[in-house]
């Protein structure tokens, strides 16, 4: 009779009520459907437990309301609520929960060593709240993190029926809890709810004080106060202004912009976008339990605030806060933004000391209360979709609020985000050639919006290894956390930590690459003569840069997405991104001028991922066999440059095992071959040979940048250069030369690369200044500049030299 009422009330309430469980793919992957279970509640509710009961059953796992299958327990049903049956009076006498259920279970444990249990963990949420509400209609209007009574709680379930969760945690075994909690029944009920409190906080975030409340705090910091103190201006007008960064910084999160945004997303996705593809979101889902997460994603487009956003959102995480450049603070979007949970920052504010202050503090608050954030470590977008060099702003404010208020354990998250087409291509194309960043305004953003049209592919988000800031603060100063009063002195283990800490963001976002097909064929044909290649060879190579990647266990982190066939290259150039010519003796595929400039940004954002194979192909360009030490040394001499540009995380130490494991797969794909302790190409004849010499390619006109910069270099090495005149040089011989023989890639004369590349040598002492602070070669530049000639082939050599040759100083 109780089975039928029950299925009665769950026919009722699922007539209205929809819900969303996670994990989606299959509860049973992290719960035996074959172990006696108990299920773990937080609220008594009915509601609640008729929704376990119908996904326990729609998943075919074990139903609460079934009975302990457990002799000695027996009399328990399979499901427990932490709630106490009179929660108003036990907090008016100050009392724990008694459980007898908790009770019995711990007695039968202890008496037969032989009892199985597992454990889950189940949180039903109704809707997704804001810690911080407003009025009676918002508290009705999501669960919150009190306790509902019946009345709220239906119309909780009125309002929010439509959007419930329910979330499977790891299942636990109850005899480990036991041993790590003693047989308290008390003490277990406390892990219990830490579980239960940890999901919550992982999903809804911390709650959150009041934005007056907040402001207030951030004013009576004391940095704050010395700021205003020492500021020329009255004491009232500093005030003010401080009041007035308040407003113009701090987001103001609101649930009605949030569902809004939401709604607006998913018809943004599903209008323009082939969909979006989520890597590694376990990683994050079992970080934030226990951590407060700093996502750090690449910069490739503005698409990227709401893309990361949604994303996190529909894991079922706390919406982070997001610093955002005061450039988009502009009317309507700035205010929709803000309700999203942006916070603006200006780009530059050294000379400013109270908004200095201000931030700070801001930043500090949030991270003592535990609120997720999101930044973008690069600093700005990248225009020809190379990592920029990480700027240290944020990064900086973040470590030290951390190490000043010593919360929650704080952890990074490095996040790849890829597209196979930009919504902002155009603009970019402009910028790379010199014009100027339009500024953003509210009729131009809207303008933008409405002239959007076409497709632009899919979307990868694929998050990388959480960085734990507690061990790396570690391995710098073992007793850090007493220092907190210090660091504004910026001691040298500080400074280490923050570019260590940089450092290792920017390799796990390319070790989070996700490989698409646009980058694959990018790669490939920006390698190839004309840049066009019979479709055939097209996925031909494909293949070989895939099984490559496969190969190599120092890859192995990296995911390629989706295979290179003649179906998605037709997709592909369905979008326009590449074109094919079709032809009865094999159809090829080309790319248009126009359209060689902009794919040039897809190829750069998994060119790490080819480099070394690549470069052990270069040394193959003029001559057929080389020894292998040779080959060796040779990228021992150029790797410094490529680690620098390309943010490559292998270490000089372990650079020679890594250099070894792609001979191997070279030579497994018959590229090369071991004669000796020499290494041998194949004939020229040879098909190999073909796809040998389109993967040095890849890398050619990197080192026709360095080779450029060594020429010049001798040509004045008895008028020496400075640093910037030296940069300035090679920029216009440069961009010289893509004119003259056609390179359509602005990358291959930016001033950036130019001056990494200089400051690089400087580092590794090839070059050094003079006392007129003047550039000069020291003695292992003859070297290295010997080894980037004998990777380039004659033809272009010469072509360059004459070039330079033929230009005035």
């Amino acid at each position: 009779m109780k089975k039928q009422f029950n299925r009665f009330l769950r026919w009722i309430l699922f007539r209205w009520v929809k819900v969303e469980v996670f994990p989606a793919d299959n509860p049973a992957s992290i719960i035996g459907p074959e172990r006696p279970t108990l299920y773990v509640l937080a609220d008594r509710g009915i509601s609640d437990l008729l929704v376990l009961t119908q996904i326990s059953h729609r998943c075919g796992l074990p139903e609460p309301i079934a009975r302990i299958p457990i002799d000695a327990l027996s009399q328990h049903h399979s499901v427990y609520s932490i709630a106490s049956r009179n929660p108003l009076i036990d907090w008016i006498k100050r009392r724990r929960k008694h459980s007898a259920m908790l009770n019995d279970l711990v007695q039968a444990f202890v008496t037969d060593p032989n009892l199985d249990l597992q454990v889950v963990p189940v949180s039903v949420f109704w809707g997704r709240p804001l810690a911080r509400q407003r009025n009676w209609l918002q508290v009705l209007f999501a669960d919150t993190w009190s306790l509902a009574g019946r009345t709220r709680k239906f119309f909780t379930i009125l309002f929010h029926g439509r959007n419930a969760r329910l979330i499977f945690s790891q299942a636990l075994d109850f005899r480990d809890l036991v041993e790590q909690n003693g047989s308290d029944e008390q003490d277990l009920q406390e892990s219990l709810i830490t579980t239960l409190r940890q999901q919550r906080e992982a999903t809804f975030g911390p709650q959150i004080t009041s934005h007056k409340h907040l402001s207030a705090q951030v004013i009576e910091d004391h940095i704050v106060q010395q700021m205003i103190a020492e500021e020329a201006d009255s004491t009232l007008r500093s005030y003010t202004r401080a009041h007035r960064y308040c407003r113009e910084i701090f987001a103001d999160c609101t649930q009605l912009t949030i569902e809004v945004m939401l709604r607006l997303l998913r018809a943004f996705w599903s209008r323009f976008y082939s969909g979006i593809n989520i890597y590694n979101a376990e990683r994050i889902r079992e970080a934030a339990l226990t951590h407060q997460l700093v996502y750090l994603p690449c910069h490739r487009s503005h698409v990227d605030y709401l893309l990361l956003s949604y994303v996190i959102y529909n894991e079922n995480l706390a919406l982070p806060y997001i610093a955002a450049g005061n450039n988009l603070n502009i009317p309507l979007i700035g205010r929709i933004l803000r309700g999203g949970g942006a916070f603006f920052i200006r780009r530059s504010f050294k000379e400013n000391p109270i908004y200095n202050a201000v931030m700070r503090a801001y930043v500090y608050e949030l991270v003592k209360l535990g609120v997720p954030l999101e930044y973008f470590i690069e600093g700005g977008r990248s225009r020809t979709g190379r990592m920029l060099k990480p700027k240290f702003g944020m990064l900086g404010m973040t470590v030290d609020a951390y190490i000043k208020s010593q919360a929650r354990p704080l952890a990074f998250v490095p996040v790849y985000i890829g597209y196979e087409k930009l919504i902002e291509g155009k603009s970019y194309l402009g910028e790379l050639y010199g014009h100027k960043k339009k500024r953003e305004s509210t009729l131009r953003a809207l303008s933008a919006i409405f002239r959007l049209k076409g497709h632009y592919g899919k979307v990868t988000a694929s998050f990388g290894e959480p960085i734990e800031l507690n061990g790396l603060l570690q391995q710098h100063c073992s007793d850090w956390s007493t220092r907190g009063e210090k660091i504004a002195h910026r001691p040298n283990w500080y400074i280490a930590s923050l570019q260590h800490l940089a450092e290792e963001v920017m390799y796990g976002i390319n070790r989070a690459c996700v490989i698409n097909p646009v980058n694959s064929i990018a790669t490939i044909l920006l390698a190839t003569p004309r840049q066009s290649i019979e479709i055939e060879e097209l996925v031909s190579q494909a293949k070989l840069h895939h099984r490559l990647i496969r190969g190599a266990h120092c890859l192995a982190s990296i995911r390629i997405e989706g295979k290179v066939n003649k179906k998605q290259i037709r997709r592909i150039a369905g979008e326009k991104i590449i074109h094919i010519r079709e032809h009865e003796l094999g159809d090829i595929v080309y790319l248009k001028p126009e359209d060689s400039v902009l794919i040039g940004y897809y190829r750069n954002n998994s060119l790490h991922s080819l480099v070394i194979p690549a470069l052990i192909a270069c040394c193959f360009v003029n001559v057929r066999r080389v020894p292998r030490a040779s080959v060796q040394r040779k990228i021992r001499l150029l790797y410094p440059f490529l680690k620098s540009e390309l943010q490559l995380e292998w270490q000089d130490s372990g650079l020679e095992e890594i250099i070894d494991e792609c001979i191997a797969c070279l030579i497994d794909e018959s590229l090369l071959e071991q004669i000796d302790k020499d290494l041998r190409r194949p004939r020229r004849s040879n098909h190999e040979f073909i796809q040998l010499n389109r993967l040095a390619h890849i890398v050619q006109p990197i080192l026709e940048r360095y080779y450029m910069t060594f020429i010049v270099l001798w040509q004045t090495s008895a008028e020496p250069l400075e640093e910037a005149a030296l940069e300035h040089r090679c920029h216009l011989l440069a961009q010289k030369i893509s004119m003259i023989y056609g390179i359509s890639s602005p990358d291959f004369f930016d001033r950036l690369l130019f001056r990494d590349f200089i400051e690089t040598m400087l580092e590794n002492e090839y070059l050094v200044k003079n006392d007129q602070q003047q550039l000069e070669f020291a003695t292992e530049f003859d070297y290295v500049s010997l080894d980037v000639r004998n990777l380039l082939s004659t033809e272009v050599r010469s072509s360059i030299l004459s070039l330079i040759k033929s230009t005035p100083h």
